[in-house]
């Protein structure tokens, strides 16, 4: 008798679950990673999240998994403190955004949202 109850948990379990995976909430990852052009390794630190704005040219879909090289972009993850931290920050960012053709808003709204 236990063994079908434990047959009839796990095929319960098995629906279930079969279910919820193809439930609109279950996300592909993405095939590529946004990242500098000129990164020729793996990169070393990724980050998965929704996007958080679409941007065409770099295959970014809102609302849906985006992949971000974090190792090239650490610079502006989070926001300056100091008044040459910001202007740093400025310039790194006019220059991340310009080699991604995006504008430095959408940037700092994908890194940091």
């Amino acid at each position: 008798m236990l063994k079908k109850q434990k047959l009839k948990f796990s095929l319960a379990f098995g629906l279930a679950f079969s279910l919820f995976s193809q439930n609109s909430y279950s996300q592909e990852m993405p095939e590529q990673c946004v990242q500098l052009p000129q990164r020729t390794q793996v990169c070393p630190n990724l980050l998965y999240k929704r996007a958080s704005l679409s941007l065409p040219s770099l295959n970014v879909i809102e609302g849906e998994m985006v992949c971000i090289c974090m190792a090239d972009f650490q610079s502006i993850r989070i926001a300056a403190a100091t008044e040459q931290g910001k202007i740093d920050e400025l310039i790194e960012l006019g220059r991340l955004a310009n080699q991604l053709s995006i504008s430095e808003s959408d940037f700092v709204s994908l890194i940091r949202d």
